[in-house]
């Protein structure tokens, strides 16, 4: 019986003791504003001094600009896999668009493209990898050419400037 009498006991008495010694304290003296650092002129001989920077402060400062180049990387991989990813994705629908309602002239072309480019595997199948590759390559774009005239003509011109460019970078004389 004597714990739980002793217990609340003891706490009032620490709270009167609180209670006493806030009352105890002196009040604060109040301070003109004159009085007041910020009112003092400086000292005439006053000198401004840059701090120099600890061996932590160069070590966060370290970390942070690593981090910094390798988070710009990083970003830079994201967005361009990312228009990579979105690009391929818009790709797929428009040839699901386009391969869903075809135009009329549309798989005998591609059979003569396929047909072109399967003649060069023939031909080529005993010859040097250049062959292997040059080959069904080479009549595959024949017969796209011979199907689409007027889009080849537009790449074929559109090459050639772009040749001309390598040229001139590559070589450094103007053609």
């Amino acid at each position: 019986m004597g714990k739980l009498t002793s217990i609340p006991a003891g706490l009032i008495y620490a709270s009167i003791n609180v209670r006493l010694a806030k009352e105890e304290e002196p009040k604060k003296q109040l301070v003109r504003p004159d009085q007041l650092p910020i009112y003092t002129a400086p000292p005439l001989h006053s000198k401004y001094v840059e701090e120099q920077p600890g061996n932590l402060q160069r070590g966060f400062a370290s970390i942070r600009t690593t981090t910094v180049y390798y988070i710009g990387w990083c970003k830079s991989i994201y967005l361009f896999m990312k228009n990579g990813v979105m690009d391929t994705v818009q790709f797929g629908k428009d040839a699901y668009v386009y391969l869903k309602n075809p135009p009329q002239d549309f798989l005998p072309k591609m059979g003569v493209i396929t047909a072109s480019g399967l003649a060069g595997l023939l031909s080529a199948r005993k010859g040097s990898r250049f062959k292997k590759i040059a080959y069904p390559l080479g009549l595959a774009t024949l017969g796209a050419t011979v199907c689409y005239p007027a889009q080849s003509v537009i790449i074929a011109k559109v090459s050639s400037v772009y040749m001309r460019i390598v040229f001139q970078c590559l070589f450094k004389f103007p053609l």
